[in-house]
């Protein structure tokens, strides 16, 4: 249990990808805008990174394996993504009627986000366990979640901040991703798996 924790920790603090890997850091500035669009899009990564990471990883063991079909993987991994929301899409509706209206406006974006694939390809590429990718892709959301909610949050400060003309806008959002990369990084060696 202590090393699942490890690994959801270390996913979503010290070995963030969205900060180390640069993978999914477009949509972590595309949705700054208001604070309850950051929180949908949060709980629908939350959702569904485990969900397609669970999917990917019995397509991986079960099929793409023992069938030797590696030169597919990309492929068949992306046609998974695309499976599990539209399969989503269709069941929240009959669990969690509210959370449905919530969720389906961002499930589409979220099957497209590169870090729902970065995720199932850096798992692949650690070979975790069953237990273990779904954690990693757990704190891979929960650090997603952080990221932009601190983002969000410093936005809606810089709107009323006196910035220079030439910062105004996406370059001092860039130049605060930087210096949150920079945090991030120094939890770096914090963890070690």
């Amino acid at each position: 249990m202590t090393d699942l924790l490890l690994v959801i920790f270390s996913a979503a603090l010290v070995n963030n990808i969205i900060v180390l890997e640069v993978i999914g850091a477009d949509p972590a500035l595309a949705f700054l805008r208001r604070h309850d669009t950051a929180v949908d899009l949060s709980v629908t990564l939350l959702i569904l990174l485990p969900v397609v990471t669970a999917a990917a990883w019995l397509l991986q063991y079960w099929l793409i394996a023992p069938l030797d079909l590696q030169y597919l993987q990309l492929l068949l991994t992306v046609a998974v993504i695309l499976i599990v929301v539209y399969g989503l899409k269709v069941l929240v509706p009959f669990i969690h009627p509210s959370l449905s209206e919530r969720l389906d406006p961002f499930l589409p974006f979220a099957g497209l986000n590169a870090t729902v694939l970065g995720t199932v390809l850096l798992n692949r590429q650690a070979d975790n366990g069953f237990v273990a990718s779904i954690a990693f892709a757990t704190g891979t959301a929960l650090g997603f979640a952080l990221l932009l909610l601190l983002l969000t949050a410093v936005r809606e400060r810089l709107e009323v901040a006196e910035v220079p003309a030439p910062f105004r806008g996406m370059p001092v959002l860039l130049l605060t991703l930087c210096i949150m990369a920079m945090a991030f990084t120094g939890f770096t060696g914090l963890i070690v798996l």
